[in-house]
């Protein structure tokens, strides 16, 4: 039944598996965010996934090793630094709404592809942006002290998660979704490492370590208890990268975007499930307007209004 249906309708469904699947590993993220700084995080993680995915490739009879370098190398540096912002901001305010800052990706892919690809945006699309950006800034919540660091590096990783998700459809189709995952674990295990050794060799100081103690921190000891959290979080990471890897290489991303939304409602859930936190009112309101914006995208897209 499932081969009957198209590559668009396959795409959301992987879609839609992969980003529930993230919201639940996403929450399990802050058992371990007090233990060890994002880039450590990164680092052992990947190298859990990087040895789950050669199983996994290897049991399918696909390789890890990328065919297209140029495209997979570009893509990688979006995406890595997109999962960079996204992670060091979640310890730091509700995931709810780190999740929504992530997911204007669809306005930004938007935005993009009038700018580098000269598509048209029309009446619909504009009205898509504006909804949007009443929603970020119903999120954001600039008081009299402003906007924060903190809450501007979701929005910034929606930026990139969205040069890379249009990089994926337009020149990865015919390139292994193992191979782009393995590409993107093996970088952002680097990147982790780097960045971690930096935080070692020159430490930040007190009030910031004090703060962001996940953002700023050196190489940290760890137990057998962070191992397993870890495992758990890999495991479901893996899962949920390779699912969305191959839904954008099915679905063109305009429409895959609608299905995003999907992480927004696991991730809120779960949050509520582990953590009793829930966005306030205002809060709520602006992941309502951006999830809007995104549907008014999708739909505008395929002229259904």
């Amino acid at each position: 039944m499932f081969d009957r249906l198209s590559d668009a309708s396959k795409g959301a469904v992987f879609l839609v598996s992969g980003i529930s699947i993230f919201g639940f590993s996403d929450n399990l993220t802050l058992l371990v965010s007090d233990s060890v700084s994002v880039g450590q995080f990164h680092f052992s993680r990947s190298l859990i996934a990087m040895f789950m995915v050669i199983v996994a490739a290897r049991l399918f009879g696909m390789s890890v090793l990328a065919k297209l370098w140029k495209p997979i190398a570009a893509r990688t540096v979006f995406m890595v630094t997109s999962m960079l912002l996204y992670f060091g901001a979640m310890p730091m305010m509700p995931i709810a709404e780190a999740g929504a800052g992530l997911f204007t990706s669809p306005i930004f892919v938007l935005l993009f592809s009038a700018i580098l690809f000269g598509e048209r945006i029309g009446f619909r699309r504009i009205l898509a942006v504006l909804v949007g950006s009443v929603g970020v800034w119903c999120v954001l919540q600039p008081g009299a002290e402003g906007v924060t660091v903190y809450q501007i590096m979701p929005i910034l990783a929606g930026a990139c998660y969205a040069i890379g998700s249009i990089i994926t459809f337009r020149y990865l189709q015919d390139e292994s979704a193992f191979a782009i995952l393995f590409s993107f674990l093996v970088a952002i295990g680097i990147s982790g490492a780097v960045i971690t050794s930096v935080f070692t060799v020159f430490p930040a100081s007190d009030h910031l370590i004090a703060t962001a103690p996940f953002l700023f921190s050196g190489w940290q000891t760890v137990d057998a208890q962070y191992w397993l959290y870890l495992f758990i979080i890999a495991m479901g990471a893996t899962v949920a990268l390779s699912l969305m890897t191959r839904a954008y290489q099915l679905a063109q991303t305009s429409y895959a975007a609608i299905f995003e939304y999907t992480y927004l409602l696991s991730v809120s859930y779960f949050s509520w499930l582990f953590w009793d936190v829930t966005p306030n009112a205002l809060g709520v309101v602006g992941i309502v307007f951006i999830i809007a914006s995104g549907v008014i995208i999708t739909l505008a897209q395929r002229k259904t209004i």
